[in-house]
C-alpha cells in the first residue's frame, strides 16, 4: 500500500474516532477511506469495526468513570446491543439491505430537521428516571440488530433517543450512547473475527489512531458539553444523510 494512502487511512481513523466518541457517525469518515485504499468491501467493513471497537472501548471507559452514565441501564443496554448485533450481522448475509438504507435515510432526515429547528434540543436536562430503562431496552434491542445488520447512524439514533425520550442533555446522552453502542461494536467484531475478515496489518495502526481520536472526543464532550455538541451532531448528521442519499441515487 502506498505511504500517502496509508497516512490518509490513519488520518481518517483519528478524525473518525474523535467524531464517533463525541456524537457518533465516525464510520462515515473511516469506512470510505478504507474502501478508497483498495480493501475489499467486506474486509473494509471488518477492519473498520476492529479499529472502532477498540476506540469505543477506551472512550466508554472514560465516560463510565465520569459519573454521568446511568450504570445499571447502560450495562443492560451494552449486553443487549452485543447479542442483537451478532444476530444482525448474521441476518445481513441472508437478506438484502437495500430497503433498510432507504428507511434509515428517511428517519435520519426527520431527526436532523427536528434537531435543527429545536434550538433547545439537549441543552437542558429533564431526566425521566422511570423511562431510562425501558428506553434503553427498546433502543438496544432494535438498534443492536440494526448495528450488526447495516450500522450507519446507530450512535446518532441512540443519542437523539436519550435526549428526546429520557430527558438527557447532549453530554449525558453522548456518554451513555457510547457505552451502550460499544456492545454493538463488540458483537459485530466477534463475528467478523470468527470468519477471518480483518486485515490486521491495517487494522492495528488504524485501531491505535482511533483510540487516540476517541479519547480526545470523549474529553471534548465531557469538557464542553451541550454547547458545542449540538452543532457537531448536526454537521455529522447532515454529512451522513448526504452520503446515504448519494448511495441510494447511484444504486
Amino acid at each position: 500500500m502506498d505511504d500517502s494512502i496509508f497516512v490518509l487511512i490513519l488520518l481518517a481513523g483519528f478524525v473518525g474516532g474523535f467524531v464517533d466518541s463525541a456524537v457518533g457517525g465516525g464510520g462515515l469518515i473511516r469506512l470510505p477511506a478504507l474502501l478508497a485504499a483498495g480493501l475489499p468491501s467486506h474486509v473494509a467493513l471488518a477492519t473498520n469495526k476492529f479499529g472502532s471497537t477498540w476506540a469505543a472501548g477506551m472512550s466508554s471507559a472514560q465516560y463510565w468513570r465520569s459519573g454521568i452514565v446511568p450504570k445499571k441501564e447502560a450495562f443492560i443496554g451494552w449486553g443487549l446491543m452485543l447479542i442483537m448485533s451478532v444476530f444482525g450481522a448474521l441476518a445481513v448475509t441472508k437478506v438484502s439491505a437495500e430497503w433498510v438504507i432507504i428507511l434509515v435515510f428517511i428517519v435520519l432526515l426527520v431527526m436532523f430537521l427536528y434537531v435543527l429547528f429545536s434550538r433547545d434540543f439537549g441543552l437542558e436536562e429533564d431526566i425521566q428516571e422511570d423511562r431510562i430503562l425501558p428506553v434503553t431496552i427498546g433502543m438496544s434491542t432494535g438498534l443492536g440488530f440494526y448495528d450488526g445488520f447495516l450500522g450507519p447512524g446507530t450512535g446518532n439514533f441512540l443519542l437523539a433517543g436519550y435526549v428526546k425520550a429520557a430527558g438527557f442533555d447532549m453530554k449525558r446522552a453522548a456518554a451513555t450512547s457510547k457505552v451502550v453502542n460499544f456492545g454493538g461494536n463488540l458483537g459485530a467484531l466477534i463475528l467478523f473475527a470468527s470468519v477471518d475478515l480483518i486485515d490486521y496489518t491495517v487494522g492495528v495502526p488504524f485501531a491505535i489512531v482511533n483510540i487516540i481520536g476517541g479519547l480526545l472526543g470523549s474529553t471534548y464532550a465531557l469538557r464542553y458539553g451541550t454547547k458545542l455538541l449540538r452543532p457537531l451532531f448536526l454537521i455529522i448528521s447532515f454529512l451522513l444523510i448526504s452520503k446515504i442519499g448519494y448511495d441510494i441515487l447511484v444504486l
